[in-house]
């Protein structure tokens, strides 16, 4: 067998220290081979108050919940989701994946949060 035929569940890792902000909370990572979304979950340190902290997937500047309301949501008042899968799950090789922060408490932001994506994955081949 191929290294390249080779397929390993895998995970990637967000992670945006202090306060949420939906205008600097973003976080990006060129993806060196392909791969295929298998979850996506997402935790705090500090709960928002007020409203739920919304975030959201994009490849390429274009997001992967094309059902808006299947984002990533950690109500208020608490500190983690196991969140709905994107209704996009693949990418190729060279494609960047990016976090952003669609919304945040309004009394309280949110912060520290942490957002791991576990996917199926191969090497790229040269």
């Amino acid at each position: 067998m191929s290294s390249s035929a080779v397929i390993a569940d895998q995970v990637f890792h967000y992670h945006i220290k202090g306060d949420l902000n939906t205008s600097t909370g973003k976080q990006a990572i060129r993806m060196p081979f392909a791969g295929k979304i298998s979850y996506v979950t997402a935790a705090l340190i500090t709960a928002p108050v007020g409203a739920s902290a919304i975030v959201d997937l994009h490849k390429n500047g274009t997001t992967m919940y094309t059902t808006q309301g299947n984002r990533p949501t950690i109500t208020a008042g608490n500190t983690y989701v196991t969140a709905t899968l994107p209704d996009v799950l693949t990418w190729a090789a060279g494609d960047v994946l990016q976090l952003e922060v669609d919304q945040k408490g309004s009394s309280t932001d949110g912060a520290d949060l942490s957002v791991v994506v576990g996917y199926y994955g191969s090497p790229a081949t040269a």
